[in-house]
């Protein structure tokens, strides 16, 4: 009798235990259902494509979504390795090279860009009435990783810069502009530093430091990075990045053996207006909300590589880019190696800009970085002095160190009828903030 109380008080414990268990592992998980939903509704409405979406918090991913299409027509599925073209968030990566360049005693942000490209000496400023005036002080490789030395994108000028930019050829990527009958769908420079002499024969948009012009800078630090390494800049990028982070799926041009994996490339009616260009006859007419402008099947990341661009000209992957933002997030480390020094990784992350060319209030720029000075300001819910930045075809990261959180999010959209980054802000820390309150001890 008395040994089948203690069985029972026993079976009554385990189960309880059991029963505690499970409910300590439903309380623990995070439901992002609402940001599925969100992503899902944009692919079924036919806005994107498809996305794939890794967040991670205190070295966990806690979610991790794969949803859509690598092409929409022929219905093939997104996967979580395939390849995208990840643009501007090449610029982060360039802004790291730079800073491993300091630490390795190669440079200086003080620099003048003319120590490295002699022909940027000669450089004028483009004024009211087409005149021009000299300058008034050296462009510094701060200028060019900070979006302040006065050069440009051809579509963020307007008026005869931007009608020099465009009779030059001041672009060094695969983009929009390509679609443009007399630009031919190809980077049309020997190298990255034939393209910066180009660029130094052109005039600035306004005098070094004075304004926040979003810009060609850290395509020109590309060839600052082979001057001062005497290495290719993908060399210098492979062996001091890619290969200690660990990212085997990010490079310029696209294997043959990977090229299975690549995405479809999209562009939505709006991304031509954005960009400054016609729309092509044969899109004229049409009613679909997206087209196709670089194939999976014959792409143009497929050609040998003549200028390595690193403010735009990157592929990868979602976990690539992930690995490269948790040593963002651990300070410069990965894995116990220490990619920058905590003196240059500080410099990286804190905003350069000042009252004259901040961009507007709650912005701040860091090393090739966006920083989030004040996050209720540019209305997102991430803490205080996250740091972030995305790419043409809309997709975005960040790392918040606050929350210990990196947010890898990708998709292949040029232009698009709204952006995106508010809305999964929004939704990520609002499944946080509820998560944590459900688990809070009590007590606390």
């Amino acid at each position: 009798m008395i040994t089948m109380k203690l069985h029972l008080k026993l079976l009554i414990y385990i189960s309880f235990i059991l029963f505690s268990f499970s409910l300590s592992g439903e309380n623990e998980s995070y439901n992002f259902s609402s940001l599925s939903k969100f992503l899902n509704k944009e692919i079924s409405k036919g806005r994107y494509p498809g996305f794939l979406t890794l967040i991670k918090k205190d070295g966990k991913v806690i979610y991790q979504d794969v949803s859509g299409f690598n092409d929409v027509k022929n219905k093939t599925p997104l996967q979580r390795d395939s390849l995208f073209r990840i643009h501007s968030m090449t610029k982060p990566v360039t802004g790291v090279a730079l800073m491993i360049a300091v630490d390795q005693g190669l440079l200086k942000l003080s620099d003048p860009v003319s120590k490295y490209i002699p022909e940027f000496k000669d450089t004028k400023v483009l004024l009211r009435g087409n005149k021009t005036e000299s300058l008034k002080r050296d462009i510094t490789l701060l200028d060019l990783a900070t979006h302040t030395s006065g050069l440009a994108y051809t579509f963020s000028i307007k008026g005869k810069l931007q009608d020099i930019y465009l009779k030059e050829k001041i672009f060094p990527y695969y983009a929009l502009d390509t679609l443009d009958d007399d630009i031919k769908p190809e980077k049309l420079y020997e190298n990255i530093c034939s393209f910066s002499k180009k660029v130094a024969s052109v005039p600035l948009a306004h005098q070094p430091g004075e304004k926040w012009t979003y810009s060609i800078g850290m395509d020109i630090l590309g060839c600052v990075i082979e001057k001062a390494s005497n290495m290719t800049f993908g060399d210098f990028l492979k062996s001091n990045l890619f290969d200690p982070l660990n990212m085997k799926d990010t490079f310029f041009k696209v294997p043959k053996e990977k090229r299975q994996r690549m995405t479809n490339l999209y562009a939505h009616h709006n991304a031509f207006k954005a960009f400054s260009i016609d729309l092509p006859d044969y899109l004229k007419g049409k009613k679909l909300k997206m087209h196709l402008v670089d194939s999976s099947e014959n792409s143009l990341y497929y050609k040998d590589v003549t200028v390595e661009d690193g403010g735009s000209g990157l592929v990868s992957t979602g976990d690539d880019y992930l690995n490269f933002a948790d040593m963002l997030l651990n300070k410069g480390v990965f894995n116990g190696k220490k990619i920058l020094s905590s003196e240059s990784f500080k410099v990286l992350i804190s905003n350069q800009l000042n009252e004259n060319n901040s961009r507007f209030s709650g912005f701040g720029m860091g090393i090739t970085l966006g920083i989030a000075l004040d996050s209720k300001k540019i209305r997102l819910r991430r803490g205080d002095n996250s740091f972030f930045w995305g790419g043409a075809a809309k997709t975005k990261f960040w790392v918040d160190p606050e929350n210990n959180l990196t947010v890898v999010h990708m998709t292949q959209l040029i232009g698009t009828p709204r952006d995106l980054t508010n809305k999964i802000d929004k939704l990520i820390y609002k499944e946080i903030k509820n998560f944590e309150k459900s688990n809070k001890k009590p007590g606390y």
